[in-house]
């Protein structure tokens, strides 16, 4: 098949920022995936990228590197947005030209509407969701399916709940299993906690703080601080007060590498997230080098952690309890079992199958 696949060019292919970008991480690896398979992929990404495949950039940069000459929130926002639709360009002129089978489109989405008018109509695009999925996108989404070659595919059955279209597949994110792996050698009872992402109310750093401290055991935090208003209010006032260094710890770099180094020496990676998150890519990875995740039942996690047997569920409901009630149970969870959980049924070799299986059903 000749596929090609989108992204924004807001962060290079794959991202060199010290922060989680899960969607550019896995586009990544998905298209040297698909290149490994034999097919003809071009990735449309910004210079810089580097990829197995075809790389078309538009003379495009990341837009990050231009942040700071925006003081305006705003108009940064419509630079980008000029920039994505340029790069769209570039994929509605390979289409036209006949030298793509098929289109992937992962960020962003209803932005794209404008140039997608003039994609060809035998040309499918598969659009994969990496947020979720709310009423207010309706509309734009109504009026993206209307063009008829649209094909929408979810991370996960919890984030198609409630979402009035049809979709082309369910395909779960995936990890290098070959890269995120256990190590054996560090004692039990020197692991911390861990807790890492985005430091925003939604993903619950509060909740995870007071778990750790009831149950006397030092937590980990990975993240990076953000500068909008509400999540810097969060951090000052919920966060940082209660980073003593020795208790709670916090690492803002998010480098990949530093990641696999916490996974490994955690007793548990905690995930007492706030929202429905669509996949939570965190948990296969603390999965895949043999830490079990303690949750809350929101989003995906019923999806992803077998309760008991890969971590536990809580019910949010428990709150701070439920998840020291979680902590005390740890040392039951077979280390082993997360691991294999993960080469099973979220490894890269499953999704990138999920993906070519999703584009041949479109094909034919």
């Amino acid at each position: 098949m000749r596929i090609g696949i989108y992204i924004s060019p807001s962060h290079a292919v794959p991202p060199n920022e010290n922060n989680i970008l899960a969607p550019w991480v896995l586009v990544a690896e998905l298209a040297n995936g698909l290149v490994a398979k034999k097919h003809a992929v071009t990735l449309f990404a910004a210079k810089n990228s580097k990829t197995n495949a075809k790389l078309i950039h538009g003379g495009i940069e990341p837009t990050v590197l231009r942040r700071h000459e925006y003081a305006d929130p705003d108009a940064y926002r419509s630079f980008v947005i000029a920039e994505e639709l340029a790069l769209m360009r570039e994929v509605i002129v390979q289409a036209k030209a006949g030298k793509l089978d098929i289109v992937h489109i992962h960020q962003p989405v209803e932005r794209l509407y404008p140039a997608l008018l003039a994609m060809p109509a035998n040309v499918p695009v598969v659009i994969t969701f990496h947020d979720p999925i709310t009423p207010q996108r309706f509309p734009a989404i109504e009026k993206l399916m209307e063009l008829g070659n649209i094909h929408l595919v979810s991370l996960s059955q919890s984030q198609q709940r409630g979402v009035p279209f049809p979709f082309a597949g369910i395909v779960p994110n995936g990890v290098d299993t070959k890269l995120f792996i256990p190590d054996k050698h560090v004692p039990m009872h020197k692991k911390p906690l861990l807790i890492a992402g985005r430091i925003v109310e939604q993903k619950g750093f509060r909740d995870a703080i007071d778990a750790a401290k009831l149950s006397g055991i030092r937590l980990l935090i990975v993240g990076q601080e953000y500068e909008q208003k509400e999540a810097k209010e969060y951090f000052e006032t919920q966060v940082n007060p209660h980073i003593d260094g020795k208790t709670v710890l916090w690492e803002s770099v998010v480098k990949q590498e530093h990641l696999i180094g916490h996974y490994q020496t955690a007793q548990a990676l905690l995930f007492p997230i706030g929202w429905d998150e669509p996949f939570g890519l965190v948990m296969i990875e603390a999965m895949a080098c043999g830490t079990p995740v303690i949750a809350y039942n929101r989003g995906s996690v019923s999806e992803i952690i077998v309760d008991g047997k890969t971590g536990f569920v809580v019910d949010p409901e428990e709150g701070v309890e439920g998840l020291v009630a979680a902590i005390k149970k740890i040392g039951n969870i077979d280390r082993v079992a997360c691991r294999r959980h993960v080469e099973k049924h979220f490894s890269l070799k499953a999704m990138i199958d999920g993906y070519e299986k999703v584009y041949s059903a479109l094909l034919g």
